[in-house]
């Protein structure tokens, strides 16, 4: 069997990879298809408690130390490289959720914004985005996060206090 250049180049690149990237490749992408599922099949409502600690739609950014946020930096792209190849929608709110688990497990604070922002279409008058970071790093979202009005925000703090606010 002869593979194309392009799946040769992708197994090249999986090999490539550390054995820990290795791991959250294989585990993210069937996870994804199950926070998908998650979204579509169960209101919000249900799923927000599991988001983090709600602070209603501030900015804010969480303390992390130069380790945690290589570390995220690294989860986010494992994060986008799992979505890019899966046959369902994942996108930036499966996206942050996904990159949300691994930082629980490594027990690194996080902040998850949900905003919104209107359009001129009238198909689509309103989109929707999640963006999700460490520190002073969007890990997840960062395409267009700015353009978007902060709706909600959840973090793995319990308290503000904890954070560093930041003018909106």
């Amino acid at each position: 069997m002869h593979l194309n250049s392009r799946t040769s180049r992708k197994i090249k690149t999986f090999y490539g990879l550390s054995l820990r990237d290795k791991v959250w490749l294989l585990l993210l992408y069937p996870y994804s298809g199950i926070v998908r599922a998650i979204i579509l099949l169960i209101p919000f409502r249900k799923v927000a408690p599991y988001l983090g600690e709600h602070h209603q739609n501030i900015q804010f950014l969480t303390i992390a130390s130069i380790q945690e946020q290589e570390l995220a930096k690294r989860i986010g792209q494992i994060v986008e490289m799992a979505s890019r190849y899966t046959p369902w929608q994942s996108k930036c709110l499966v996206q942050a959720i996904m990159a949300r688990t691994l930082l629980w497990y490594y027990r690194v604070d996080y902040v998850m914004h949900l905003g919104a922002k209107m359009t001129k279409d009238v198909d689509e008058p309103m989109k929707a985005h999640a963006w999700l970071s460490v520190g002073s790093s969007v890990i997840t979202g960062r395409a267009g996060h700015s353009s978007f009005g902060i709706l909600t925000t959840y973090s793995s703090l319990k308290s503000e206090a904890a954070c560093i606010s930041k003018t909106l």
